[in-house]
């Protein structure tokens, strides 16, 4: 069925990576910087042991269990820091997400009134500014859709099926129905 591999979908290859580089680099620096950091920090924590001397002096349970004491301080401090930074980082993309997402699900419901504004240092801005532009078209059309719906009732109410019709094609009809009592060939 498939036989030619270029018809084959392609749902999950990715042609680029880097496809937003301000907000990909904006969090992967800093969670370079941190490892840079707990790197720093194990190479102090190696400083701190005890010398040669008193290594000597240990037995084997003894520096084994001083290894693994340091290490296991050594990476619960990595963990706290990295999920601390973690936490921090997503802050910034879980929030405007949850702006936009209530947007939407406002305007699925018809609704085109909550705010779609993030603070300046939030990622997704071009995401909430594309919302926002379709928040305000869907908001015209809809508009413009009551207007017209307005206007057809008006023409209705004083019997006036020209411009009714007319009014409808403009809604979207692709052909208003026939006048009651006449048939459909007519």
């Amino acid at each position: 069925m498939h036989d030619n591999p270029s018809s084959k979908p392609r749902f999950y290859r990715r042609d680029r990576y880097f496809v937003d580089p301000r907000l990909q680099l904006a969090l992967a620096l800093p969670m370079l910087a941190i490892l840079g950091v707990v790197a720093l920090a194990y190479v102090a924590a190696v400083y701190v042991l005890p010398g040669e001397f008193a290594l000597k002096t240990m037995t084997a349970e003894e520096t084994r269990s001083l290894f693994l004491r340091a290490n296991l301080i050594y990476l619960s401090l990595a963990g706290a820091g990295l999920t601390a930074s973690a936490i921090y980082l997503t802050h910034r993309i879980a929030g405007p997400v949850g702006v936009i997402e209530r947007a939407v699900r406002s305007m699925r419901g018809g609704d085109y009134s909550p705010r779609l504004a993030l603070r300046p240092s939030d990622y997704l801005q071009s995401l909430a500014e594309a919302v926002s532009d379709l928040r305000n078209q869907l908001s015209e059309q809809e508009e413009q859709r009551r207007r017209l719906v307005k206007e057809v009732v008006a023409h209705l109410d004083v019997n006036d099926l020209a411009e009714a019709r007319s009014l409808l094609a403009q809604l979207g009809a692709s052909e208003a129905p026939p006048p009651p009592g006449t048939a459909a060939g007519d």
